[in-house]
């Protein structure tokens, strides 16, 4: 942001006013990711059923919060679907105040209750902003990232999945628009997710602990191998020019004003997590886990935000926190250590293969698609087996 030049003949007020120009500028967007998670907040507070004067406390304060907002700010945002996006962030700050109003006023279980789902309901907002505001300095540390490598391996697929399926959403499109809400929308669902299990007595999986030591890790794998995703790596050339393996200069790539968080997808790796815990759900809630799943895929693809992969390294990295977190079956038991192995040791040959061992995805389009399907079936089966067990021995206790 560029500084202003603030003229020593100006009075105070112009001077004042200027300030404040420099400090909330008239671009101002009100961010439709945390929005997103704010209304994953709404939806941890709605499944403890509060009562009418709550519901009609959180409505009144969330409407007087976006008429300040608008007032002061002069909008909320210019990105497809941002009139009824931006409505998720004032309802979830608006249950928080309301949760919180509650835990002063009552006593005994009934504070504990609110005090709890309180915590539950700021702990995702909270990571949401360490993580936007840490990001950027993935930028200082990486000024130069990997993306030629991981362009380089989907090119050796036989054609670049993210070019391909980019092509099919025009820049500003409603299909375009569309898929950048699924994009945004992880953080509601990993929401609803943890709600559902959360009213459980007995969980099977500890959510909350997995979602965040998943985000916490992931966020240092920016750090070991750092990747932007191919329209931000090669903007000028994404999606109708994919460049051919053989004119790809493999080597790291000097990428400003872009955050280094592509590698793993902890996109996919989120709608992983859901998809692997929603088998509590009924099915058409499975169905939807299932399709959000498939979406997601699509959009971090065809928005040009990962390659095809960095979402394959998200699966084995995605096991090992599940099977981390499956607290219902005992860690001595093979079923849940093997998961954890397997994972982690996937993981790490993925890393290092597409640092140092490139040319041999290089060799043969079959070599890549080898490793690709032994990945991504294992993991599945792993996960399965693991999943099996878990509710058996969750039935078992009760």
């Amino acid at each position: 942001m560029t500084s202003r030049t603030f003229d020593p003949t100006d009075t105070i007020s112009e001077t004042v006013d200027k300030f404040f120009d420099e400090l909330m500028p008239n671009t101002f967007e009100l961010n439709p990711t945390f929005s997103f998670t704010l209304l994953g907040t709404f939806v941890i507070y709605v499944w403890m059923r509060p009562s009418r004067w709550a519901w009609l406390a959180v409505l009144i304060i969330a409407v007087g919060l976006r008429l300040s907002c608008i007032r002061l700010m002069g909008g909320l945002g210019a990105y497809y679907g941002v009139w009824w996006i931006s409505w998720g962030a004032f309802l979830g700050i608006a249950s928080l105040m309301v949760l919180a109003a509650r835990v002063v006023r009552l006593r005994g279980q009934e504070r504990k209750s609110c005090r709890d789902t309180f915590y539950s309901g700021a702990v995702f907002p909270l990571c949401s902003l360490l993580i936007g505001y840490t990001v950027p300095v993935t930028t200082w540390l990486s000024p130069k990232t990997y993306d030629a490598f991981l362009l380089a391996f989907d090119g050796g697929l036989g054609f670049q999945p993210s070019f391909v399926l980019g092509r099919l959403l025009p820049w500003g499109s409603d299909a375009w628009g569309l898929t950048t809400v699924v994009y945004y929308a992880l953080p509601l669902a990993a929401c609803i997710l943890y709600a559902s299990h959360r009213a459980r007595q007995r969980q099977p999986v500890s959510i909350l602990a997995l979602f965040l030591s998943l985000m916490l890790v992931g966020f240092t794998q920016y750090g070991i191998y750092p990747a932007v995703g191919p329209k931000h790596a090669f903007d000028e050339i994404y999606p109708w020019n994919p460049p051919l393996v053989g004119q790809i200069a493999i080597q790291p790539m000097p990428v400003p004003d872009a955050p280094r968080n592509c590698m793993p997808s902890l996109h996919l790796a989120g709608a992983l997590v859901i998809w692997w815990n929603s088998r509590l759900w009924p099915r058409w809630g499975r169905l939807l886990a299932g399709l959000f799943l498939l979406a997601t895929i699509f959009s971090t693809l065809a928005l040009g935000e990962h390659y095809l992969v960095d979402l394959v390294v998200a699966v084995p990295f995605t096991l090992v926190f599940q099977a981390a977190w499956t607290v219902s079956v005992p860690i001595t038991e093979s079923v849940r250590r093997m998961p954890l192995v397997v994972g982690t040791l996937l993981t790490v040959v993925w890393f290092v293969l597409l640092r140092y061992g490139l040319p041999l995805f290089l060799i043969s389009p079959a070599i890549s698609w080898s490793l690709i399907l032994i990945t991504v079936v294992s993991c599945f089966a792993l996960e399965n087996r693991l999943s099996t067990a878990a509710r058996t021995a969750n039935s078992l206790a009760h």
